[in-house]
């Protein structure tokens, strides 16, 4: 993705994106992420925590309060960090992020070591130039012995979708196979879309201890309506999440198949939890 796609891309939606986690499956999505990263970050209050393409701050106010920890938002676009800022006014954490404008592919920016965990959501991790560089990157800034958990858009769900969803051509799916990208809609620029073995291969090629890998979400996947903004259509499943019963056994069986390493290629998006060896 070049610099000016890039930019084309998030400058709307930057002024749009709060609307679009209104839908319930995405409510859904964040309550499973919030849980993986309690059971695997293994941060202690007080640490510094990397939110690696932190876009408008609503993770890093998470952090801050949930796990009493200093959180640092790196990201590219001067638009998501300007709505960071006004996250953080209107959010007033006790522990105010820093920002970074920078690219992660090449952040002289963050010290080496500089911080005890690194977490990134959702779909960072397809907007990336050069992963390779990233992965070095994180390598570079994390501690020895810290963990990172690192999202990204799955493959396996990109071929499904454009099958089962939108009908794609033959063309079209040989194209995502080949490129390693897809195209989700005209006005969204072509991303990066990886298999656990992809991000498996990026990790251990940068130094760190590969520890597992998730679905978000592997059992409930969201309606078309879900990824639309503004929000203005309630998805089927979205409708039926609003049911607090039904939200509660759909989170249970989402965790539950966190633990089975064969449902993570299942995912909408995928998570790996890597960690940069101690040193001896």
């Amino acid at each position: 993705m070049t610099r000016t796609e890039f930019d084309q891309f998030f400058e709307p939606y930057a002024r749009n994106v709060a609307g679009f986690y209104e839908a319930s499956y995405w409510r859904l999505a964040d309550e499973l992420i919030k849980a993986l990263v309690r059971r695997h970050l293994g941060m202690l209050p007080g640490g510094r925590l990397l939110d690696a393409g932190g876009g408008t701050g609503r993770w890093a106010v998470w952090y801050s309060s949930a796990l009493d920890v200093d959180v640092t938002i790196a990201d590219k676009s001067p638009q998501m960090l300007e709505e960071a800022r006004r996250t953080m006014e209107a959010a007033a954490p006790i522990r105010v992020p820093r920002m970074v404008e920078c690219d992660l592919c090449d952040a002289p920016s963050l010290g080496d070591a500089e911080f005890d965990g690194i977490v990134s959501t959702y779909g960072v991790l397809s907007f990336l130039e050069d992963p390779a560089a990233a992965f070095r990157t994180f390598y570079r800034v994390l501690k020895p012995g810290g963990r990172a958990l690192l999202m990204s858009h799955s493959l396996s769900n990109a071929l499904h979708s454009k099958v089962n969803r939108d009908g794609a051509d033959a063309a079209e799916l040989a194209d995502i196979l080949a490129t390693g990208t897809v195209r989700w809609a005209p006005h969204v620029p072509r991303l990066r879309v990886y298999s656990v073995e992809n991000l498996r291969d990026l990790a251990a090629a940068a130094g760190f201890r590969v520890c597992g890998a998730f679905g978000v979400t592997s059992v409930v996947h969201p309606g078309p309506e879900d990824f639309g903004y503004p929000y203005d259509t309630i998805s089927a499943i979205s409708r039926r999440l609003e049911d607090p019963a039904y939200f509660a056994q759909a989170l249970e069986l989402e965790l539950a198949a966190s633990e089975q390493s064969g449902w993570a290629e299942r995912g909408v998006n995928l998570m790996i939890y890597i960690e940069r060896p101690a040193e001896a």
